[in-house]
């Protein structure tokens, strides 16, 4: 009897230490995961401010307003630097919920785009015709930190 209770002690210290050593082990989290963001990044040619700026009014602001209307963005801001160095001097920022959600509306979010801004036909010319006023350098996804 008492070599049974002395392996119990035993198994039982031995589990106690491990349940001790992972709860060390832990990373603490310094922030929470917060909206997914997408930057692009733009370099407006000399001279096309006014031409690239009356694009953002219209076209550009009606499918943004729309896709946060229909709940597949959340929100969208642009920023203007100001310098006018070699590299962007706007950027486009638009924010999702998640990036879950943003790939799982991707088909019903590409439909509504099509019936604010035209066919697939009607897109590919604005985008050679905005070709002439500004250059797109790049694009990135990003998740937003919400420090603790």
């Amino acid at each position: 009897m008492k070599r049974v209770n002395s392996k119990l002690v035993l198994a039982l210290i031995v589990t106690l230490s491990a349940l001790a050593v992972s709860a060390a082990a832990q990373i603490h989290r310094y922030y929470s995961p917060g909206t997914v963001w997408t930057v692009t990044t733009i370099r407006i040619k000399p001279g096309m401010d006014q031409a690239y700026f009356q694009y953002l009014d219209g076209e550009f602001k009606r499918e943004s307003d729309a896709q946060v209307s229909g709940g597949f963005m959340k929100s969208y801001k642009v920023l203007r630097t100001m310098d006018d160095s070699d590299s962007w001097n706007l950027l486009i920022l638009r924010e999702y919920k998640s990036m879950a959600s943003m790939e799982a509306d991707e088909e019903r979010s590409d439909a509504l785009s099509q019936r604010v801004t035209g066919n697939d036909q009607t897109q590919m010319h604005g985008y050679e015709d905005r070709s002439k006023i500004r250059e797109v350098l790049g694009t990135k996804t990003a998740r937003e930190l919400v420090l603790r």
